[in-house]
């Protein structure tokens, strides 16, 4: 639905859709204060559909994207490791800032994103390694080794399918 022929209308149903109440989007669209005028324009199906087609807009600029999130992470941790100004008070002072938490905070967020990490798994010995024979310690040893990869060959797989 394009804008509404009627200045005062759309300027009006802009105002609904900001959520400013029925008498402050009157007002702000021209007409003089007068609250039954603006409650029975309030209930117009075509401002109530242009206020939901506004607002479906406004929700459909904002889709969050994995590139978009890690852009924004990039861009807050070279503010917080003091690389780029930081805009504070309302003047919008530029000020270089460095904050340790944030940066290592974005730091994990950034390499977990990416597959930077790997998990780090323990192995347990559950036995008692003298109280097995020679056989049995040297099949405990086989068994663990072909374990460890197993494990390491799964790590180096999905490396590369991430790449």
């Amino acid at each position: 639905m394009p804008a509404l022929r009627n200045q005062r209308q759309e300027l009006f149903a802009q105002a609904l859709a900001q959520g400013k109440t029925a008498d402050k989007a009157y007002e702000n669209a021209g007409y003089r204060r007068n609250r039954h005028n603006a409650s029975r324009l309030k209930t117009n199906e075509t401002i109530i559909a242009r206020v939901l087609e506004l607002q479906a807009e406004k929700q459909d600029r904002f889709v969050l994207t994995r590139q978009r999130l890690l852009d924004a992470l990039l861009e807050n941790l070279e503010k917080a490791l003091g690389h780029r100004p930081v805009k504070i008070g309302a003047e919008g002072k530029e000020v270089y800032v460095y904050r340790g938490d944030v940066a290592n905070t974005a730091i994990k967020m950034a390499g977990s994103e990416l597959n930077l990490f790997t998990e780090k798994k323990a192995i347990a010995h559950r036995t008692n390694l003298d109280d097995l024979s020679d056989l049995e310690l040297v099949q405990k040893v086989r068994d663990e080794a072909q374990v460890l990869l197993e494990y390491h060959s799964q790590c180096e797989h999905g490396e590369n399918e991430a790449e």
